[in-house]
């Protein structure tokens, strides 16, 4: 049986230099928020090798059954609602530590509601803030004790990178972790200790591609939604391509019948601060892929009216050995 592997090409939307408003876009993982997150206290710049530290603040997070949810920033827009809580929390750490027990929480907070199913809010100076749930990508907390927001720019890159990281120490640095965000590799393992991250994701519409569970025949797709600054209604149809590398380029792949694929026109609504799954199965029209090195292409429309829309193409990559 062949063994699949899936790949999260984390530098893609960072390390590009220039882009218009209808290029392709190659998008992994993380969460769209606003640059203002008022949490801490800023710990200054920090020059390095590979990039500079902007800015590093404690973030407010919480613990729920075992998964934490941090601030993402955002105002829910959900209103009117009910003032009963779903959940107790209560302050049980330092600002700047990881709550490792459910209901624990490192700022002073009551409870909370819940969302969707990665999101939960929280009341706040009367606004309720939208705290999203962190992926550990099957790893524990076990082994992390500090967590922190940290925002910097990798040399020679067209954007600053956000991202909220844990640690096992304090003094982690945008630098200590230059050798994942360059390789893709996390969590990350420096030479002071353990790291992990999730990224601020900088696409526009605040939409993220993952593939999982991939086989020859096919995958599920997860397109995750968070933030972003979309004018209409976020869409997207049953149409796909499917591209591959041959001598570092990439190129179609054939379909069997060698003729382009016929697809339904219909048209899906995009979960809003959510995740959709779709289950993708292209051995109908593409059969059982070869091993290699393969993207995923879908188009998302932000509609507005008809006739009156936005159209981006979006990417998501995998191997299959």
């Amino acid at each position: 049986m062949k063994r699949i592997i899936t790949l999260s090409l984390i530098m893609c939307s960072i390390l590009l230099t220039a882009c218009n408003d209808k290029s392709s876009i190659g998008v992994i993982g993380g969460a769209d928020g606003p640059t203002k997150i008022v949490v801490g206290e800023n710990a200054g710049k920090i020059k390095g090798q590979f990039g500079e530290q902007l800015e590093k603040k404690e973030i407010r997070m919480f613990n729920v059954d075992g998964d934490l949810y941090y601030d993402s920033g955002l105002i829910s827009e959900n209103t009117p609602r009910c003032g009963t809580m779903d959940g107790e929390l209560k302050k049980a750490v330092k600002e700047n530590e990881i709550p490792l027990k459910s209901g624990e929480a490192n700022f002073e907070i009551e409870g909370y509601q819940n969302a969707t199913s990665t999101t939960k809010e929280v009341n706040i100076g009367g606004q309720w803030l939208i705290f999203k749930k962190y992926d550990l990508y099957d790893r524990t907390i076990d082994n992390f004790k500090y967590c922190y927001y940290i925002k910097g720019h990798l040399n020679n890159a067209a954007i600053d990178s956000e991202m909220i990281v844990l640690s096992d120490y304090t003094d982690v640095t945008f630098n200590d972790i230059h050798d994942s965000l360059l390789s893709s590799q996390y969590p990350a393992e420096s030479a002071k200790g353990a790291i992990h991250f999730n990224y601020f994701s900088k696409d526009k519409w605040g939409i993220t591609l993952y593939a999982e569970d991939v086989t020859p025949k096919g995958m599920t797709l997860k397109i995750e939604q968070f933030g972003g600054n979309a004018s209409g209604t976020l869409q997207y149809g049953a149409a796909y391509t499917l591209e591959t590398t041959v001598n570092d380029a990439w190129i179609s792949v054939k379909t069997v019948n060698k003729e382009p694929l016929v697809w339904n026109a219909v048209a899906y609504m995009v979960k809003m601060n959510d995740v959709t799954e779709i289950n993708i199965n292209w051995e109908y029209g593409y059969g059982e892929l070869k091993p290699g090195y393969y993207r995923l292409k879908k188009e998302f429309d932000d509609f507005r009216a008809p006739g009156d829309y936005d159209t981006e193409t979006y990417e998501v990559y995998f191997t299959i050995e």
